[in-house]
């Protein structure tokens, strides 16, 4: 882009120089004004092309922003998800937690009225033992009767068996106890691990959503750089716009100005050439070039207007040197006119070709242009406080092309 905008400089100082200096007629100068014209065109291709590309650059961030907004937006919303489930994760825990504590309490409980119940088993055990209420020969020495021994051993037998039912029952309690504590602590542990699992994603993802907002941020700096590039290759491209058009302006005047020059007293080609075969093919093919679609009328004024030149003493004396002379026909210098040769001009060509060399021409002009060309010229000089194109020369239209002479 420095390169390019070096150019431009250089080419707008040698503008500077140019308009300074009138068109001069000779042919070195429309050669060299030419030159100049197509290197101002090509600096405006050249900064065409560099602004399409960072223009492509610029969309290609367009749309890499685009896609990073997304990400955000998608892993905002993930974050959002993460945090309510990490939420909903911490009220299970409080729950679980919760239940562990009344299966404390509940177990504390338990075991204070197994404790208990022990104590008052080993208690009575004690105090049967202290009162020999549990040997059965005293006990049958002491009743009264045997059905007061039997009532004696079957009270003994109720009072150990409640005991031992009760025992039994505290402990199986104790146990289930347990077992649901084990059972909810075992939740609780996996509850909690995720928990820091899901803390953990969503630390993972605030991580992410931090690099991809950086490089959402540097994508649109980025952005605003090419932004401000385009900006200066649009200046740029005004000004080398500006002087393609005047350095045109000033090719287009110092090529009439050569061609007034060239321009002198003359009749008309009227025949008596005598020319090869190559030369009547490359007149031909000039004509197919120029004026393929202009009618036998346009196609024979073309052909009579290089005779005119071959027979006046301001040009070549050949058909080949007026066709090649430098910078006269754009097909020539385009290779047109070396495409056309290299398939064969079509017959109608090489008939209007034959029929101006044979001396049936049907202009005595030296010169031709399109029409629209020629009125533009010329209300573009009228315009500038000139003598008009139309009005310094004399001339035929004949279907889209101006042949003319100078006054």
């Amino acid at each position: 882009m420095k390169k390019l905008k070096g150019s431009l400089a250089l080419l707008l100082v040698v503008s500077l120089c140019l308009c300074s200096t009138s068109a001069r007629a000779s042919q070195s100068e429309v050669d060299r004004l030419k030159q100049e014209s197509e290197n101002a065109s090509q600096a405006v291709d050249d900064i065409n092309n560099a602004k399409q590309q960072v223009e492509d650059a610029k969309g290609q961030l367009e749309d890499q922003a685009t896609s990073l907004s997304g990400q955000i937006s998608d892993l905002n919303t993930q974050i959002t998800t993460v945090s309510s489930e990490i939420s909903e994760t911490e009220d299970s825990i409080a729950l679980v937690e919760a239940d562990i504590e009344s299966l404390n309490e509940k177990l504390e409980t338990t075991q204070a009225s197994l404790d208990t119940q022990k104590e008052a088993m080993k208690a009575r055990i004690q105090y049967m033992y202290e009162n020999k209420s549990t040997n059965t020969l005293v006990n049958f020495l002491e009743s009264g009767s045997i059905s007061e021994f039997l009532q004696r051993l079957e009270y003994m037998a109720q009072i150990t068996a409640y005991d031992q039912d009760a025992i039994e029952k505290y402990e199986e309690t104790q146990q289930e106890l347990e077992d649901t504590k084990s059972a909810i602590e075992t939740k609780n542990d996996e509850l909690t691990a995720y928990q820091d699992t899901l803390q953990s994603k969503r630390s993972e993802l605030g991580t992410l959503v931090s690099s991809t907002t950086s490089a959402l941020n540097t994508t649109n700096s980025q952005i605003e750089v090419t932004e401000a590039a385009i900006a200066e290759l649009e200046k740029q491209l005004e000004e080398a716009k500006a002087y393609e058009q005047k350095i045109q302006q000033q090719y287009q005047a110092a090529q009439v100005a050569l061609a007034e020059k060239l321009a002198g007293e003359h009749g008309g080609y009227t025949g008596g050439y005598t020319t090869t075969d190559e030369e009547t093919l490359i007149l031909a093919a000039l004509i197919q070039a120029e004026a393929a679609n202009q009618g036998d009328a346009g196609r024979l004024a073309v052909g009579s207007v290089v005779m005119n030149r071959v027979a006046s003493s301001k040009f070549p004396n050949t058909v080949s040197g007026v066709v090649y002379a430098s910078g006269q026909f754009a097909p020539v210098t385009s290779g047109r006119v070396a495409m056309i040769l290299a398939e064969g001009p079509n017959s109608a060509c090489q008939y209007a070709a034959a029929q101006a060399i044979a001396g049936n021409t049907n202009t005595d002009a030296l010169f031709f242009c399109t029409y629209s060309y020629a009125q533009s010229l010329h209300e573009s000089q009228v315009a500038a406080g000139q003598a008009g194109f139309l009005d310094r020369t004399s001339g035929t239209v004949i279907n889209a092309h101006y042949f003319y002479n100078y006054n």
